[in-house]
């Protein structure tokens, strides 16, 4: 996220930082939106954990968020990047890679989804 706000306040097209458009704008909104969410997932599970609730489906509803939100942050840092998104030295094209990832280890998100889904009595 730094790194794309960054980017949209130098990168110049038109005369005007990228930033300033509304696509890219609203996007980095929407990057911060998901990373702030997940934050607050992640510290609500460390609070239940830490009274000695039970934190299954908290954990599994954690994973999927943080999986689709890196997922889709890091497919729409590529977007902010343009064509240098997709090189190797920008590193962008490496969180694509990773956040994929992420959705399969450690229980692929269908997973998360049906243990959700089983505690809900579904």
């Amino acid at each position: 996220l730094d790194d794309c706000i960054a980017y949209a306040r130098t990168r110049n097209q038109f005369g005007q930082p990228i930033g300033k458009y509304q696509a890219i704008s609203h996007r980095i909104v929407d990057m911060k939106l998901r990373l702030e969410t997940s934050r607050l997932l992640m510290y609500q599970l460390g609070w239940k954990a830490d009274r000695g609730d039970k934190i299954a489906m908290d954990a599994s509803m954690v994973k999927l968020q943080i999986s689709e939100s890196y997922l889709q942050n890091s497919l729409d840092a590529v977007q902010i990047h343009g064509a240098s998104g997709y090189m190797a030295e920008t590193l962008v094209e490496h969180d694509v890679r990773d956040a994929m990832a992420s959705r399969i280890y450690s229980g692929t998100n269908e997973i998360q989804k049906n243990i959700i889904a089983q505690y809900l009595k579904l």
